[in-house]
């Protein structure tokens, strides 16, 4: 993915500084931004923000659904023009930061559970805009997680709920462009991920196990390893999703693997 794949969605844009706005947080996002899946599990987002460039298309989705949302006229007019668009680049930058920053990623590419705050404070970098309206983004952001806003393994951070209309417009944009039951048409989808059934999306065990020295992650920071591969070069990863991975056959191949 990459930066022109987003032009259509800054054509919706109703004015023009604004769009100078959002394109001028394309250019500054990290670069592993346009490139990483949605989901390292493939348990929490839909199979088209799986695999490389997941999380983009995550993004563009919810900005297709906010649209929608803001083109019905009975909610559209509940926002001024400007109003909208800041929503559309709250949209777009709600997960710039998933990771941090892209020497945070290089350092550690787990989702960082305070990327909202993070992403808030990004679009405080941006130059384009007044401090009222980059605040009103930045707001917006804060509290896209919704209802999921602890973390047991971060008890020190306690993200914002969305109360204003700006933050729940965007929070159920982000809802729903997760929800695996609703899929979307992207012609630029990896062929594997277009014409395969992939074997993860099961929560059925199935007859025959795949062999576990040649059945490779098709997701994820292990994505193209085998899961004894993937144990030798990250062993946390491994023992996490024997404890957290759901989706067959990965599960029940993860159950007969005891390296130690």
């Amino acid at each position: 993915m990459k930066k022109s794949d987003f032009d259509t969605i800054l054509n919706i844009f109703e004015n023009n500084d604004i769009k100078e706005f959002a394109a001028a947080c394309l250019d500054n996002a990290p670069a592993y931004w346009y490139k990483v899946a949605a989901s390292s599990t493939g348990k929490y987002h839909p199979d088209y923000a799986l695999g490389e460039g997941g999380l983009a298309r995550h993004t563009m989705a919810l900005e297709r659904i906010l649209n929608h949302m803001l083109s019905v006229e009975s909610i559209g007019s509940q926002f001024t023009s400007r109003e909208r668009d800041l929503l559309r680049v709250a949209g777009l930058a709600h997960d710039m930061m998933k990771s941090g920053t892209q020497e945070e990623y290089e350092r550690s590419k787990w989702t960082r559970f305070d990327h909202p705050l993070l992403a808030a404070r990004f679009i405080q970098s941006i130059d384009g805009l007044s401090r009222e309206e980059k605040i009103f983004i930045g707001m917006a952001i804060s509290s896209h997680m919704g209802q999921w806003n602890t973390d047991k393994r971060h008890p020190d951070v306690v993200l914002p709920k969305p109360e204003s209309k700006y933050q729940i417009i965007l929070h159920l944009a982000d809802y729903l462009a997760s929800r695996k039951d609703i899929e979307m048409i992207f012609d630029d989808l990896p062929k594997q991920q277009k014409d395969t059934k992939k074997s993860y999306e099961s929560d059925t065990v199935p007859d025959v196990l795949p062999d576990i020295n040649t059945w490779r992650f098709p997701w994820g920071r292990c994505e193209g390893k085998t899961i004894p591969e993937a144990y030798k070069s990250n062993s946390g990863y491994i023992r996490w999703a024997k404890a957290n991975m759901t989706k067959e056959p990965a599960r029940s191949l993860l159950a007969t693997f005891n390296p130690e």
